[in-house]
C-alpha cells in the first residue's frame, strides 16, 4: 500500500484539535443550561399620558451557561400587543429567546410603553415612535453592558412580532431627520425627543446585523434607504397589520402603514438584502398564537419559521468560506503543504479521510494518506465560534510509473533501455550519462557500480530505480598453476586447489553469485557464462565458465 506524507501548514491558524469539527452551533440546541436574568431594567421613560411619570423599562435576558464562548451574537425580541397589551414573557417571546440562547445566543425579550387613543392618528404615532425610542435604548443597554453578558457588539439582532416588529423595522430604517411631526409638541403631549433622548444616557451607535419583523409594518417606505439585513414574514390576510399597505385594524382613524410586501419590494429595489417569506391566505400570528400567546400547539409553520430565522441570523454570524491553497495532486513519498487564510481572531479546524493524523502543533498538521487518494477539508471558525461553510480538497497520490527497464554487461560494454513516454535520465554512480531511452557505454576500470533511472512523470514526480553490479576486468587467464581441478558436470562446478584460495564467481552483468576461501568449491548455477574468479598467496587470475 503506498504511504504518502503530507505537511500541512496553517497560515495564521490556532488550530483546533478535534475528531470531527463541530459546525453545529447558532444551528442546534448544543447548551443544556440556560440562565434567565428576570426584570433587568434597561432605562426609564415618560409613560404615554399625563402626567407623563417616567415608566421602568424593563427586559429578560437569557444566556447560555458553561459556554466556553466569550463573545456571543445577540438577539433582541419585542413582543406583540398592538402597543396597548402584551408582555416581555409572552410564549413566543420566551420560545425563541429560550431556544437561540441554547444554540449559543445571548437573547433578550423587551417590555416597551403601551398605550395610545385609537381614534386619534397622532396618538398613534407617537405609541410606534415610543416603542422605537426603547428599543434603541435596550440596544444601547445591551451594548453598554456587552462584556457583562458576553455580546459581540457587531452581531446584534432586532425581532419583533406584530408591534415589536414596528418597533424593529422603525430601529432598522428610521433616522433622526425623519421623525414624525406627532413625536413633537402636541396639543397636552410634550416633545418626545431625539430618537437616542430616552431611556438611558448610554452613548452607542445603533446599528443591527440584521432585523426580523413578523408581520410588521413601517410609517413611510422611503425612510428604507440603508443596508440592513432583512427577513420578514407575513401572511397575505392579514386583517390587523397589512401584508401591503392601509391603516392597523381596519381603522379609519389609524394612519396608513405599509406592510411586509411593500417593505420588501423597496429594499430589493435599492439593491439591498432582504428576505420574504409568504404564508399564503393566513391572517396575523400564523404560527398560532394570540398577542404572543398560543392557542394551541405550535404548528408547522412555526417550525418553518423558525428554521428561517435560525438559517437567517446563522448565514450572517458565520465566517465567509475559506479556500484551501494547494496541489490536487502530490508525489508519493514526498511532503507538501496546504494552507488557509485567516482573519484576526479566526481559527481553523481539518478533517481528513483517507488518512491518519501523526503530529500536531498551533501552526501545522503533519497527515499520512493511507490510501490512492485523501480527502482534506477544513471549516474556519471566528470570534463567536460560528463555521464557516467546509472548503475541500481531493489529493491523489500520483503512483510510481510502471515501466520496463534493462540493464545489460557484455565484457565492458554497459548497455541500457526502457519503455515509457515520460522523461528519463541514466546515471552511473551518480553521474549522469544520459536522458535517452537507450543507450551504451564503455567500462574502464574494475569496481562496484550502480546504475540509476530517474521517471519524471506528467506531474513532475519522479521514481527513481536502481542496481548495483560489480565489473572484474575480463583478462580470462586459463593456465592457472595452482588449480588441481576445474570440472564442470550436470551444472555443477567444482574447483580444488592446494592451498587456500578465495573465489568468486560473478554473472556477466557483474553481479557476485558466489564468494568462499577454502581449498574446495561446488558451485551450481543455471545454465549461461560466468566469470570465475580467485586469488590466493600464489597467484590470482579469473575465467570464463560456460554452464551448458
Amino acid at each position: 500500500m503506498n504511504r504518502v506524507t503530507i505537511l500541512i501548514a496553517l497560515v495564521l491558524i490556532s488550530w483546533q484539535s478535534k475528531a470531527q469539527c463541530d459546525t453545529s452551533r447558532y444551528i442546534s440546541p448544543i447548551l443544556n443550561v440556560i440562565d434567565v436574568q428576570v426584570g433587568v431594567e434597561y432605562g426609564q421613560a415618560p409613560q404615554w399620558n399625563f402626567p407623563y411619570f417616567n415608566e421602568t423599562l424593563l427586559m429578560d435576558i437569557y444566556q447560555p451557561l458553561l459556554d466556553p464562548i466569550e463573545k456571543r451574537p445577540c438577539m433582541i425580541w419585542a413582543h406583540s400587543g398592538g402597543f396597548t397589551i402584551g408582555d416581555k414573557q409572552a410564549d413566543d417571546m420566551v420560545a425563541l429567546c429560550d431556544s437561540f440562547a441554547r444554540r449559543g445566543f445571548v437573547t433578550a425579550t423587551m417590555g416597551y410603553r403601551k398605550g395610545f387613543n385609537p381614534l386619534d392618528a397622532a396618538s398613534s404615532e407617537r405609541a410606534v415612535y415610543r416603542g422605537f425610542q426603547d428599543g434603541r435604548a435596550a440596544y444601547r443597554f445591551l451594548v453598554e453592558n456587552h462584556e457583562v453578558y458576553g455580546i459581540d457588539t457587531t452581531k446584534i439582532f432586532v425581532g419583533g412580532s406584530s408591534a415589536g416588529a414596528l418597533i424593529a423595522l422603525h430601529l432598522a430604517f428610521m433616522e433622526e431627520e425623519e421623525r414624525p411631526d406627532s413625536s413633537f409638541d402636541q396639543f397636552l403631549a410634550p416633545d418626545l425627543g431625539c430618537i437616542d433622548c430616552s431611556g438611558n444616557n448610554f452613548q452607542h451607535e445603533v446599528k443591527p446585523l440584521g432585523i426580523i419583523g413578523l408581520w410588521g409594518a413601517i410609517g413611510d417606505t422611503t425612510w428604507v434607504n440603508n443596508d440592513v439585513n432583512t427577513l420578514m414574514v407575513h401572511g397575505t390576510e392579514d386583517p390587523i397589520v397589512p401584508f401591503e399597505s392601509g391603516p392597523p385594524f381596519q381603522l379609519f382613524t389609524l394612519p396608513d402603514v405599509y406592510g411586509s410586501s411593500l417593505i420588501h419590494e423597496r429594499i430589493q429595489n435599492q439593491g439591498f438584502s432582504s428576505e420574504l417569506i409568504i404564508a399564503e391566505g393566513e391572517g396575523h400570528e400564523p404560527h398560532g398564537t394570540l398577542n404572543g400567546y398560543w392557542i394551541a400547539p405550535p404548528n408547522d409553520f412555526w417550525e418553518e419559521m423558525f428554521g428561517s430565522i435560525e438559517q437567517f441570523c446563522f448565514e450572517l454570524v458565520r465566517p465567509q468560506a475559506l479556500v484551501i491553497s494547494g496541489p490536487e495532486v502530490i508525489c508519493e513519498g514526498e511532503d507538501h503543504t496546504f494552507s488557509v487564510a485567516l482573519g484576526e481572531g479566526e481559527s481553523v479546524c481539518w478533517e481528513i479521510e483517507g488518512g491518519e493524523y501523526q503530529e500536531t502543533s498551533e501552526e501545522e498538521i503533519a497527515v499520512e494518506i493511507t490510501g490512492e487518494s485523501a480527502s482534506i477539508t477544513a471549516f474556519i471558525y471566528n470570534e463567536v465560534g460560528a463555521a464557516s461553510e467546509s472548503s475541500s480538497i481531493t489529493v491523489q497520490a500520483s503512483p510510481s510509473p510502471d515501466v520496463a527497464w534493462d540493464i545489460t554487461l557484455e565484457q565492458n560494454v554497459l548497455e541500457y533501455s526502457v519503455l515509457t513516454l515520460f522523461d528519463t535520465s541514466w546515471y552511473l554512480n551518480g553521474i549522469l550519462i544520459s536522458e535517452e531511452n537507450i543507450g551504451a557505454m564503455l567500462l574502464k576500470a574494475q569496481g562496484e557500480y550502480e546504475v540509476s533511472l530517474v521517471v519524471v512523470n506528467e506531474f513532475g514526480c519522479a521514481t527513481t530505480y536502481s542496481e548495483e553490479f560489480t565489473y572484474v576486468i575480463d583478462t580470462l587467464n586459463e593456465e592457472v598453476n595452482s588449480l588441481t581441478e576445474i570440472r564442470l558436470s550436470s551444472g555443477v562446478l567444482s574447483v580444488k586447489s592446494e592451498v587456500m584460495t578465495n573465489v568468486k564467481l560473478y554473472d556477466v552483468m557483474g553481479r557476485l553469485l558466489y564468494e568462499n576461501e577454502a581449498t574446495e568449491h561446488v558451485v551450481s548455477e543455471n545454465s549461461g557464462v560466468y566469470i570465475l574468479s580467485f586469488s590466493n598467496s600464489e597467484e590470482s587470475s579469473a575465467i570464463k565458465i560456460v554452464f551448458p
